[in-house]
């Protein structure tokens, strides 16, 4: 029982400490969400961002009935739900807020940058988001799967491997932008997906 309850204030504890760190984070589109959103939807921002950076997996993505349950807990997963729908849904707050946030954020980091003396460098990263399954979802176009490169590779003790040309599934273009220095921390500048297909096309070179 002892050790349930210090396991509990540890786990607390580090909770707070994300917290803090994310609002510190933050802050800047914390605010301008504040002058668009009611404060009950800026706080369920800020609750999925912190549920998203503390269970996120890298191989298994995270449902949103799962998201409202860390949100509100297992036993309220259906209002944390609905808190997170109402914020994606809302008409009084687009997408370009977010966009503009973590292009001010890399702009402001390579400034610190040259203050120091030192030469920033820009990460041009970029990739596929692969929906193999999918064929209703909006914007899909497509893309090489890397993930088929991966499964024809010849392994030791195998043969046989599948031939022939590249694989292309259902999926989104991925573009992401990193700002570095010598020392400290990457800072995201910019990410977006983009598509080759439908009323939202876009091309490469205009990305």
């Amino acid at each position: 029982m002892y050790k349930d309850k210090r396991r509990t204030g540890e786990k607390q504890e580090q909770s707070q400490e994300v917290e803090r760190q994310l609002v510190k984070r933050l802050w800047p589109l914390l605010v301008a969400l504040q002058q668009k959103l009611d404060r009950r939807l800026v706080s369920t921002f800020l609750g999925l961002v912190m549920a998203i950076v503390m269970h996120r997996h890298r191989n298994n993505g995270l449902l949103l009935s799962e998201l409202g349950g860390y949100l509100l807990g297992a036993e309220h997963c259906r209002a944390g739900t609905k808190r997170i729908s109402n914020l994606i849904h809302s008409q009084k707050w687009e997408a370009s807020l977010m966009e503009d946030f973590l292009w001010q954020q890399g702009t402001q980091r390579v400034e610190e940058i040259w203050v120091q003396g030192e030469r920033p460098l820009i990460i041009w990263d970029e990739s596929v988001l692969e929906k193999p399954e999918s064929l209703q979802a909006e914007r899909l176009c497509a893309v090489r799967s890397r993930k088929a490169v991966r499964l024809k590779r010849i392994k030791p003790g195998f043969f046989n491997p599948p031939g022939g040309r590249p694989i292309f599934v259902p999926g989104f273009h991925w573009l992401k932008i990193l700002v570095v220095g010598r020392t400290g921390s990457p800072r995201l500048a910019h990410m977006g997906w983009w598509t080759t297909r439908g009323a939202q096309q876009s091309q490469k070179r205009t990305e």
